[in-house]
């Protein structure tokens, strides 16, 4: 049965894994998958084998779906498959990045917007710092903000939208390795002193970027060079995952591929404090969200407003994940018993809302469905939140059935520092779930 040899497939690459699937740093991330560092990022050739196995049993017309869609590992994976796709984030910049990945899969000249921005570069003489916002002086001095005020009013030039987008992704690189953030963590910690980088290092390092950008550019379409004229149909939607608005083709196959956060932002990684300082300096227009600018009112609004991100009312999310998810259940049993109750409220929220996003999904198809669970088990009040198997609860509980589970050492990833003792995480699981 298919089902079966499904299985047996995935099984398999989790008893011998490719050797790709364990290499760290810039050699995981080839062509597109490293035109930003984004946190967290997914191990690309691991996510598209376990798509090739997935597609040599499920034949015919299929969309890739990702909710957590993030930098577009997962979408950059399906593209190079001539697979149509979907991909949510709340985080405007997240959003961003995707649509400069999916203007460059449709032949935008990114080439003349790099002529165009090192020309402007060039004859900019101007020392008007551009934005200003609360703090500014603190993640920017004011001669790095003459140089980044540059920088922008150069992208700005550029007049096709999807190659300015991709000027913005490499500006946003050279904020994180340019501001006073350290790069270190994704939370906004102010650098040393001595750590500091000089504002006459801005401009090189951009230009830097956005030539090994280029280099990733020709590399990615070298790889779609043999596909012809018809091209994957693509949607970004900068929208929260429980609410999007996906319309699913009744025709297509779902294959959902993801890798989820592992908790609320503010307490592991914080997506949305990773994001505030180059937003701030991205026009509004170029950001594919209309409420944009609410989500930078301050470093922590569009952590607050993620899976998790409050506890009001976590009481009664606790208790219906409670009925749905029995390793929740003996997770919550063993704060109790040991009076952490209170101290696991955000986690609580963020399973409860992790729950809604799934039935969304799920609520907005029908029909046979593939799902790819990505997945950490990350330690809050010094309890290990089994997120692997709550997982598997809940896609159970909505009638899924898990085939397999592929489990895989980490190299290295560690929590930032200031979250629940720092924990290391030493494995991920890739749960793979079949609806019929």
């Amino acid at each position: 049965m298919i089902k079966t040899t499904l299985r047996h497939r995935l099984l398999a690459l989790e008893a011998e894994p490719p050797k790709a699937w364990r290499k760290t740093g810039v050699h995981a991330r080839p062509n597109l998958h490293g035109l930003l560092r984004y946190p967290a990022m997914m191990v690309p050739c691991m996510q598209g084998d376990i798509i090739d196995v997935i597609l040599d049993h499920k034949p015919g017309p299929c969309r890739v779906l990702d909710p957590f869609v993030g930098s577009g590992t997962v979408m950059t994976e399906a593209l190079v498959r001539d697979l149509n796709f979907t991909g949510v984030d709340i985080n405007p910049l997240a959003a961003l990045v995707c649509e400069a990945k999916a203007a460059i899969d449709a032949g935008a000249d990114v080439e003349g917007a790099a002529q165009t921005v090192l020309s402007a570069l060039r004859s900019d003489v101007c020392e008007a710092i551009e934005v200003e916002f609360p703090g500014r002086t603190k993640w920017f001095d004011n001669e790095s903000a003459v140089k980044f005020s540059i920088l922008r009013r150069a992208i700005v030039q550029v007049e096709d939208k999807g190659a300015r987008k991709v000027m913005w992704t490499v500006f946003a690189e050279t904020v994180r390795l340019c501001s006073n953030s350290r790069t270190s963590t994704y939370k906004l910690h102010i650098r040393a002193p001595g750590d500091r980088v000089a504002a006459d290092r801005v401009l090189p390092t951009f230009e830097a970027n956005l030539r090994q950008s280029l280099v990733r550019v020709r590399e990615y379409r070298a790889l779609i060079g043999t596909r012809g004229e018809k091209r994957p149909s693509v949607r970004i939607i900068c929208d929260d995952a429980r609410k999007a608005a996906l319309d699913w083709p009744a025709t297509d196959h779902q294959l959902l591929v993801t890798s989820p956060p592992y908790g609320d932002n503010q307490t592991t990684i914080p997506y949305g404090q990773f994001s505030y300082l180059a937003m701030r300096w991205i026009p509004e227009g170029d950001l594919p969200s209309a409420g944009a600018t609410q989500l930078m009112t301050n470093t922590n609004a569009l952590d607050a407003v993620s899976l998790g991100g409050t506890v009001r009312g976590a009481e009664e999310k606790e208790a219906a994940v409670r009925a749905v998810s029995r390793h929740f259940d003996t997770f919550v049993r063993e704060a109790e018993r040991t009076n952490r109750k209170r101290a696991i409220r955000k986690v609580s929220s963020f399973i409860s809302d992790f729950a809604d996003a799934l039935n969304h999904m799920r609520s907005s198809s029908s029909g046979t469905a593939h799902w790819v669970l990505t997945t950490g088990n990350r330690t809050a009040a010094g309890l290990t939140v089994p997120f692997d198997a709550i997982c598997k609860d809940l896609v159970t509980g909505m009638g899924g059935k898990a085939i397999a589970s592929l489990r895989r050492e980490l190299p290295n990833k560690r929590m930032p520092s200031r979250n629940s003792q720092g924990v290391m995480i030493t494995t991920e699981t890739t749960t793979v779930v079949e609806f019929s």
